[in-house]
């Protein structure tokens, strides 16, 4: 899975607690955050730039492969990813005008 964290998170603290022996806890419960932003100089980068759930509630669109709506974009990110998981991609985050204008405070954020 791409993810939206550094190329410096890498689970080095996982793998070398496995190493060492330590019995891991409700690693199903690591969250997988169903949107990002590709880059469009590098779109098969497997490290995107978050696109937060408040693009979705300002009224950003998940949509298919085939263009459809499959989920109810308020949802908690398990269900989203879940049902991304369900459905065929490429995956695209449609933008309103609110949400567009979401995006330019998450990128100042992000970016700095």
């Amino acid at each position: 899975l791409p993810t939206t964290n550094g190329d410096h998170c890498t689970g080095d603290g996982i793998k070398m607690s496995v190493e060492v022996g330590a019995a891991l806890t409700d690693m199903e419960y690591v969250q997988v955050h169903p949107t990002g932003m590709i880059h469009p100089d590098n779109p098969k980068s497997m490290t995107k730039f978050l696109a937060a759930e408040a693009l979705r509630g300002c009224g950003g669109l998940l949509l298919d492969a085939n263009g459809k709506r499959f989920c109810d974009e308020l949802g908690r990110r398990d269900y989203v990813t879940g049902l991304m998981n369900k459905n065929k991609g490429p995956f695209r985050l449609v933008l309103n005008t609110a949400a567009s204008k979401e995006i330019e405070w998450h990128i100042k954020h992000y970016v700095g």
